[in-house]
């Protein structure tokens, strides 16, 4: 039977293992830490009754899948079939890790299996062993399961893992000829468990790094977007103002001709001429030239998608926010909204700004048939590719906390009509 210390380290060794595991192939549902904290709970929970069922074998597999499904659900966006599917699949390489790594020491030892058990710092070693060659398998599994680019680790990362399990074996041999006394054994355990969780420790910050990295090229492809949508509506702005002039000027040219023909049909003609170049004229007022832009720019999608787009500046203009930062947090939220109502049945957008306790507030809504997928309060993405979408979000509340702000969102499931409110208040100054 282990004792409770070796039950207690064991199942924190199969929880980072884990953690690891998972974090490679889903995104995290919250914090590291949190995470950590969680599995730490779970797994000590598991090795409390394994301690209590004294260590059946039977009884130890089923919690183990149990625990590692429970993990796999509430710490990672993991389905509960594909946890449970990883679940059994990771405790039957648990198995036969340990199998493989009893008969390799048996092997050169030649010590029966029973005997490890009779010595703390022998047995300690040897389940290191058996983790470190689970450890292996579970990288090598996650790396055929991973489908995204950071899941994929080199090869040579794997060096200093399997370099370690040898020299835990070489530990492991010279101890067992030299029959040390307890302190040295201690000792001896105490640098095998460094040299184990140095491998995870490695893994761990090199996926902490992937995923830092990752974030930093999504941001940097963020911004290079919306450098571009600027730029568009920059140039948007010329065109319109050149083609506005163009239009004012032709009025007044047919308004001259018009005052001076005696013809009813050329007077006719000339309205008819009139009324088509207030078309070319900007729909929206508010007084915010890129707030104007974007509005006229997304009035003409709707009507290409055939979306019923209404909106209502007149009491605030968003004149606070620079250009860049309204087309981060208005462009992401209007193109959400957009395809969500594409996909409806209704079509309905409806944008309204207002002025609330010191805070300007976007309220925008729009129809959508389905329940959006969410994490508490944070919305998830809804395209496939979680690696390439998704960062919309992340721009809209990181511009929105330099004036101090946030959004909120809900749902009516009665008129299925989805709605976000963001509020801001006086950028910081940064």
């Amino acid at each position: 039977m282990l004792s409770p210390v070796i039950s207690c380290i064991v199942y924190a060794v199969e929880m980072l293992i884990l953690y690891l595991f998972f974090s490679r192939i889903a995104e995290k549902r919250f914090a590291s830490w949190r995470c950590i904290l969680s599995g730490c709970i779970l797994f000590e929970a598991a090795s409390g009754l394994n301690l209590l069922f004294q260590n059946n074998s039977l009884i130890n597999t089923v919690v183990s899948v149990v625990i590692f499904s429970l993990f796999a659900v509430f710490c990672f966006h993991i389905r509960l079939r594909s946890a449970v599917i990883y679940a059994i699949a990771l405790s039957a390489l648990n198995l036969a890790s340990e199998t493989v790594a009893m008969f390799v020491l048996s092997s050169i030892f030649g010590l029966p299996v029973a005997n490890y058990g009779q010595n703390f710092s022998y047995l300690l070693t040897t389940i290191l062993l058996c983790k470190s060659l689970w450890f292996l398998s579970c990288m090598f599994l996650s790396g055929i399961i991973g489908s995204s680019v950071h899941s994929r680790l080199p090869l040579h990362l794997f060096f200093y893992p399997v370099s370690t399990t040898v020299c835990i074996l070489i530990l492991d041999f010279v101890c067992f000829e030299a029959s040390l006394n307890e302190s040295a054994q201690l000792l001896y355990v105490a640098a095998v468990l460094i040299l184990f969780l140095s491998n995870i420790l490695l893994f761990i910050n090199y996926q902490h790094q992937m995923e830092a990295d990752t974030e930093a090229l999504r941001l940097q492809g963020e911004n290079r977007r919306l450098q571009t949508e600027k730029s568009y509506y920059d140039i948007l702005e010329q065109q319109n103002q050149q083609l506005m002039l163009y239009a004012h000027d032709t009025k007044n040219h047919l308004a001259a001709i018009q005052g001076i023909s005696d013809d009813p049909n050329v007077r006719d003609y000339v309205a008819k001429l009139t009324d088509q170049l207030k078309e070319y004229t900007r729909n929206c007022h508010s007084g915010n030239m890129m707030l104007d832009l974007m509005m006229d720019k997304y009035e003409t999608e709707c009507k290409l998608r055939k979306i019923n787009f209404t909106y209502e500046l007149r009491t605030c203009n968003l004149k606070k926010m620079d250009d860049m930062d309204l087309v981060a947090v208005l462009g992401n939220l209007m193109d959400n909204a957009l395809t969500a109502a594409e996909n409806s049945e209704q079509k309905t957008v409806s944008l309204t700004t207002t002025f609330r306790n010191g805070y300007d507030v976007i309220v925008l809504s729009n129809s959508c048939d389905d329940l959006p997928k969410s994490t508490g309060s944070h919305l998830q993405s809804s395209k496939t590719d979680k690696s390439l979408h998704g960062i919309g979000l992340k721009s809209v509340t990181r511009t929105l906390r330099k004036y101090q702000g946030d959004f909120d969102w809900k749902y009516d499931e009665e008129k299925h009509v989805f709605t976000v409110t963001a509020m801001l208040g006086d950028r910081e100054d940064v």
